[in-house]
């Protein structure tokens, strides 16, 4: 059976402005070029650092604000309809650090997955449908390099084992919807 892709919510105008993570790079290189031999001169070395470190500091979280807000839109609008971003690999894959990033939806008695192209790219790959998922064992924590403050839980499927690494939320959604368990 051919399954339609998943449709998560569009990624904003300024998610994809940053995705090259200028803002990493950008207000500390503005704020050392305009103020920091002045603030030395002024306040000494140490100070006029220390102010540069801090005015750098301010102007990215200043800066970052807007993403992180339409970063918890979109993620609210799949969450509604049940999809949420993850990675997932088949425990015992030759390839152990190898993990699929992409999307799943949590549908009630079955998990779809779909891969995208890197970690910002489209979705890219067929959906893969997993019935019957139970999961087994704890929730363990995921590497930092596949999904930062992320969880991997192991689902036994009709297809073998799946490691699922999504957010605490992500997986509580995948209790809820997919799995018939209250979070």
């Amino acid at each position: 059976m051919n399954e339609p892709e998943l449709e998560p919510a569009p990624r904003g105008r300024i998610e994809k402005i940053l995705d090259p993570n200028i803002l990493a790079f950008l207000p500390p290189v503005a704020v050392v070029t305009a103020g920091m031999n002045s603030w030395m001169k002024e306040f000494g070395f140490w100070l006029g650092f220390m102010i540069t470190i801090a005015a750098s500091l301010a102007l990215t979280i200043i800066l970052t604000m807007p993403l992180h807000a339409a970063k918890k839109r979109r993620i609210a609008l799949d969450a509604e309809r049940g999809i949420f971003e993850c990675a997932h690999r088949e425990k015992g894959s030759v390839l152990k650090g190898r993990w699929a990033q992409g999307y799943a939806k949590a549908e009630p008695g079955r998990l779809l997955f779909q891969a995208k192209t890197g970690t910002t790219g489209p979705l890219a790959a067929s959906v893969e449908v997993y019935s019957a998922p139970t999961p087994f064992g704890e929730p363990t924590k995921a590497p930092w390099a596949v999904l930062p403050r992320g969880r991997i839980v192991a689902l036994n499927t009709d297809k073998g084992v799946v490691e699922l690494a999504a957010s605490p939320a992500s997986l509580a959604l995948l209790r809820e919807r997919c799995l018939g368990e209250l979070a």
